[in-house]
């Protein structure tokens, strides 16, 4: 079974380390495989979630159009609500705050290691193996009203 994880990283060296680190990574069996696709913006990203549902998210915090928590809400819309594991090379208090409000599967500081991320990501296969993905899953969503919104939130943004 191929498990698609999408990441959304504005950083090239950041996103390519994530990608090398899931592409060649193989499942508890030999017939599962990770696909992963590289974003690096939010807009990129609802292009890519519009095609192919992805069975997990990795974003990071800082990107270009506004906070990896704030388009959170967006990505689930768009992917049937995939479990979100959120990145970030710095942390305080209040953007901890901000980030596990949106209800993320794990909130990943980069300083604790790239194994640890490969391991909480095996945990989210696990737990959609035990939920037993059903091939709706598989379907693209298309959900073009979601970059309307990411657009009318840009301008807010600009006016402000």
């Amino acid at each position: 079974m191929i498990r698609r994880i999408l990441i959304v990283e504005p950083d090239s060296k950041v996103a390519q380390e994530l990608f090398h680190l899931f592409h060649f990574e193989y499942g508890r069996f030999e017939s599962e495989r990770y696909e992963t696709e590289i974003a690096v913006s939010v807009a990129e990203a609802i292009e890519l979630s519009q095609a192919v549902a992805y069975h997990c998210i990795i974003i990071d915090v800082s990107l270009p159009e506004m906070d990896g928590y704030e388009a959170i809400p967006l990505m689930r819309t768009i992917n049937n609500n995939p479990p979100v594991i959120i990145t970030t090379g710095k942390n305080t208090l209040e953007l901890e705050t901000k980030v596990r409000q949106q209800e993320v599967y794990y909130y990943h500081i980069r300083s604790f290691g790239l194994e640890e991320l490969k391991t909480v990501t095996r945990g989210v296969f696990e737990n959609l193996q035990k939920a037993k993905l059903s091939k709706k899953s598989d379907l693209p969503r298309p959900k073009p009203v979601v970059l309307k919104q990411l657009r009318l939130y840009q301008s807010n943004e600009k006016q402000e």
